[in-house]
């Protein structure tokens, strides 16, 4: 499993590759909204509502 894990963090660490597979995967009247060259990595790691740390491979705004 470490193997695909590793695979799919190289696919979206790439803006290119997120804005290609939402344009080309996800059929939504949203995705038409969203400005896909603004996209940013920001950072995986925040704090829930319930003041719990939590880590994400990538996040995308």
């Amino acid at each position: 499993m470490a193997g695909h894990d590793n695979s799919y963090k190289l696919l979206f660490s790439h803006q290119r590759m997120v804005r290609d597979l939402l344009t080309g995967f996800v059929h939504e009247k949203w995705v038409e909204e969203l400005d896909l060259d603004s996209l940013e990595k920001a950072s995986g790691s925040y704090v829930t509502d319930e003041l719990r740390d939590r880590e994400s491979d990538i996040v995308w705004r």
